[in-house]
């Protein structure tokens, strides 16, 4: 079974971060924590809903060097994607390689693997971040 096996049956839960249910945040702090042994922050008090401002506070500790930009993606690189027809971030996942991303949405009800050229993901791509501890890693 390979890692992103395990997350595809966790239902979509607005501001879950647990194995029992969780929004796209969610599932990516899950599979930080259990994947990579990096533990993010919760932000469980944002919604969903309300990604932006996960994505503001991601892009403060991509000042603070937890986040580097990374311009081609490689596996458990986070995702930050707009919403559907709205320039606004909105979502989150992590890629699975450097072709396909791992994430859930309140329309999936559970967890998806797509490829980055997918209908439902291509467009919507706003920028790529690599946790510092896996560029150490790399390294």
């Amino acid at each position: 079974m390979s890692w992103p096996d395990r997350y595809m049956k966790i239902p979509f839960v607005d501001g879950g971060r647990a194995m029992g249910g969780c929004d796209c945040f969610g599932l990516v702090r899950l599979v930080m924590n259990n994947e990579c042994g990096i533990l993010l922050p919760s932000y469980g008090e944002i919604s969903a809903r309300d990604l932006a401002k996960i994505a503001v506070s991601m892009e403060a500790d991509a000042q603070s060097e937890a986040w580097i930009p990374v311009e081609t993606p490689e596996e458990f690189d986070v995702v930050v994607m707009r919403w559907f027809a709205r320039p606004q971030t909105g979502h989150v996942g992590i890629m699975v390689d450097s072709r396909r991303v791992l994430h859930t949405e309140e329309r999936t009800g559970s967890p998806v693997i797509v490829p980055l050229t997918h209908y439902s993901i291509k467009g919507r791509v706003k920028w790529f971040r690599r946790h510092r501890e896996m560029v150490r890693e790399h390294a």
